[in-house]
């Protein structure tokens, strides 16, 4: 039994590895999130070879990318996003709003539940959407579908539109820069303590495997402690191994059983996306974040993904990756609240 894993899961690291140096090459955004993503989807989709993420070393990457994300946080991080949180709370309620607005009005259209249709169109936290899908019995196999075209439709557009529209020109404002001195090997068993707490917590908090290390990191980051900085391949693994599990979780099926509703959940996504740009865009002119970082903070989805973008791009990781957990955290907190108190309405229509 455990030959065969192995195969399978040695498999998705060849293919991912290999995809990823060619996205690397010709200068695709994300290279070894999105090549391995593209890589593996393509191979199943045309050929019988089988491959297989690993749940382990999955919990492990994403650890370290908080990890990645943490390094950026410099002593004036949490009192650089202070005066950015009002605002950025508006407009994460009204694309809140906006989204179950749309979703609502695109299933008095199509042939689908409401509820279903606007869990699946919330802009994050999809464990959070997934278990309370399952509490209020909506379809959580097409909310998961829906999902992940969201996620692919933020992956495959906003990096893309980062690097080659969005890049800041001589920014000057609140550019943290990763640690460039080397620490004692030693402290890099802090970042063991670190995986062990983010896996304690992990099922209590949203992306907690994420979070935690990113905000215990920079955390540290101000103490006088000068922290062991992991070799750039401890980052490309952690990124693959998020490429394969992406890629391994797709598949022609679910696609198939979203059929027709796929193109418009599509549209509805980029639709978000837009939106989002615009509040970016309105954002960065009332304050002082530069407009790649305000794109990326608002972008709906992807935490770790768009804080890796605002570093290739020489955004604010740090100033991205705070809102962005500010973003998940409102997400995850109000919307189950919102849909328990409109789910009596749509129950009683049901009935009806």
């Amino acid at each position: 039994m455990i030959l065969p894993y192995i195969k399978r899961l040695g498999t998705g690291y060849l293919v991912g590895f290999v995809i990823g140096l060619l996205f690397m090459w010709i200068q695709v955004p994300l290279p070894w999130i999105l090549g391995p993503l593209v890589g593996i989807f393509i191979v199943q989709l045309f050929t019988q070879v089988e491959m297989q993420a690993s749940l382990p070393l999955r919990k492990v990457s994403f650890t370290i990318m908080g990890i990645q994300i943490g390094t950026t946080f410099t002593a004036t991080t949490f009192t650089d996003i202070l005066p950015y949180i009002i605002p950025y709370e508006f407009f994460t309620l009204l694309l809140i709003a906006i989204s179950l607005v749309a979703s609502y009005l695109l299933a008095k259209w199509l042939p689908i539940d409401p509820i279903t249709s606007m869990l699946g169109s919330i802009p994050g936290g999809l464990s959070a959407i997934i278990a309370l899908s399952d509490a209020v019995k909506g379809n959580t196999g097409l909310v998961t579908i829906f999902h992940t075209i969201r996620l692919l439709s933020v992956l495959l557009i906003v990096p893309f539109a980062a690097t080659h529209y969005f890049v800041p020109v001589n920014s000057t404002v609140l550019q943290s820069n990763v640690v460039e001195n080397q620490g004692s090997i030693w402290t890099a068993i802090l970042y063991v303590v670190i995986y062990f707490i983010a896996l304690a917590f992990e099922k209590r908090l949203p992306a907690g495997l994420v979070i935690i290390p990113m905000l215990l990191v920079g955390a540290l980051q101000i103490l006088p402690i000068q922290l062991f900085i992991l070799p750039n391949g401890f980052y490309i693994f952690a990124q693959l191994t998020l490429g394969i599990y992406l890629g391994c979780s797709i598949s022609l099926k679910d696609i198939q059983k979203a059929g027709k509703f796929a193109l418009f959940y599509f549209l509805l996504s980029v639709l978000l996306i837009v939106v989002a740009g615009s509040f970016g865009y309105l954002f960065s002119m009332y304050t002082e974040v530069d407009l790649a970082t305000a794109m990326l903070s608002f972008a709906p989805g992807g935490l770790v993904e768009m804080a890796l973008t605002a570093q290739s791009v020489g955004s604010d990781s740090s100033i991205v990756s705070s809102l962005q957990t500010i973003r998940l955290l409102t997400i995850v907190l109000l919307v189950p609240v919102i849909i328990q108190l409109i789910l009596p309405k749509f129950v009683q229509s049901r009935n009806q």
